[in-house]
């Protein structure tokens, strides 16, 4: 019995390949290592291998662009309204200020109204000389606009007409002009129309 388990042993030992027959001196074939798909694109491209470890992170919410100024923040408001209103003197128009700030909502929306919608903005066009005064954080330019008579801390937007010699004939809250969520253009027209002066 002993004999036959030898025997078998030996036939089974020969019936093996000699490359897979380990043996004194001879070490056994090595494992193949699992490969990695190169990045796409080639060499040079994608995430390292470490990195294909590590789970993707999610994607980061969209991020809004930062809105284009429409006030200009550095301006001098003093030598603008002098320019606007020799403008005005000029062209035999009144002056309509704007006074608001960037980081207000309902001041970009009206300066929507006024510039895209085209019966407004031919209105203006037609009877006003256009600026926008910054008031930063309801504490920039006051002393020019408590000299009209506009109160910037009780909210902005605020419209003030001067006439062609700079005296303020009109202050307006904007809230009036309101309708919904935005500004409402027959509004804002009679607005125009009733302090144009002509």
């Amino acid at each position: 019995m002993k004999m036959s388990l030898l025997t078998l042993a030996i036939v089974a030992l020969f019936a093996i390949p000699a490359s897979a027959q380990p043996g004194p001196g001879v070490a056994p074939a090595p494992q193949e290592a699992p490969t990695v798909a190169p990045p796409e694109g080639g060499p040079g491209f994608g995430q390292r291998v470490k990195d294909k470890i590590r789970p993707t992170p999610a994607a980061p919410a969209a991020v809004k662009a930062p809105a284009v100024p429409i006030y200009d923040e550095a301006a001098d408001a003093k030598a603008d309204v002098a320019a606007a209103v020799a403008k005005a003197k000029k062209e035999k128009k009144r002056v309509l200020v704007t006074l608001g700030a960037n980081w207000c909502g309902w001041c970009r929306a009206l300066d929507r109204t006024f510039t895209k919608d085209e019966k407004v903005a031919a209105a203006i066009a037609k009877s006003y000389v256009p600026l926008k005064i910054d008031i930063g954080r309801m504490n920039k330019n006051l002393d020019l606009t408590a000299s009209w008579g506009a109160d910037v801390k009780k909210g902005v937007p605020l419209l003030v007409v001067l006439d062609g010699t700079g005296k303020a004939v009109k202050v307006q809250d904007t809230a009036a002009l309101e309708e919904g969520k935005g500004h409402d253009p027959v509004k804002i027209l009679a607005f125009l129309a009733a302090n144009a002066g002509h």
